[in-house]
């Protein structure tokens, strides 16, 4: 079993990072979804995946990328192409275009687990600002061979 930590739009806010660890327990990879993905090089204790959101303004991450962890294949995206505001079905669309059965996904900073289609579609807020009336907050993924799991932890 596979346990990986997922945060999207922590705009610039190290110390948060820095106490992820601590909060959500040991996992095996880190997954940023952009916007000031810069700062998952704060994130300690185990592999770090990065993209870039639509507040990134460097080249040195990929807009989307596509994961394997045991079985399972990710889609990671910041989302904003994707218009995942109220409707997330492009954003499963392209995962399902990827033979993904996951998509990861930031932007909107409201945290979500849902399914769309055949695909678990995970949004992990933000941890340092929160929209909707939300807690900041993360994601775990956990993965068991073809299985994955979702669900998101308040800060």
């Amino acid at each position: 079993m596979m346990r990986l930590g997922v945060v999207s739009d922590s705009h610039g806010k190290k110390d948060t990072m820095l106490l992820l660890t601590e909060k959500i327990g040991k996992v095996d990879a880190w997954i940023h979804l952009g916007d000031f993905a810069e700062d998952s090089k704060h994130l300690n204790g185990a592999p770090v995946y990065a993209i870039k959101g639509n507040c990134d303004f460097t080249s040195k991450y990929e807009l989307e990328q596509v994961l394997t962890f045991e079985q399972v294949r990710i889609f990671i995206t910041h989302g904003n192409k994707y218009s995942p505001t109220y409707d997330r079905s492009m954003l499963s669309y392209k995962a399902e275009e990827l033979n993904c059965q996951v998509a990861l996904y930031g932007h909107t900073h409201i945290s979500s687990v849902e399914f769309c289609g055949g695909v678990l579609v995970v949004n992990p807020g933000s941890p340092t600002s929160p929209r909707g009336g939300q807690k900041p907050s993360v994601a775990v993924l956990e993965i068991n061979g073809k299985d994955a799991y979702a669900s998101i932890v308040v800060l």
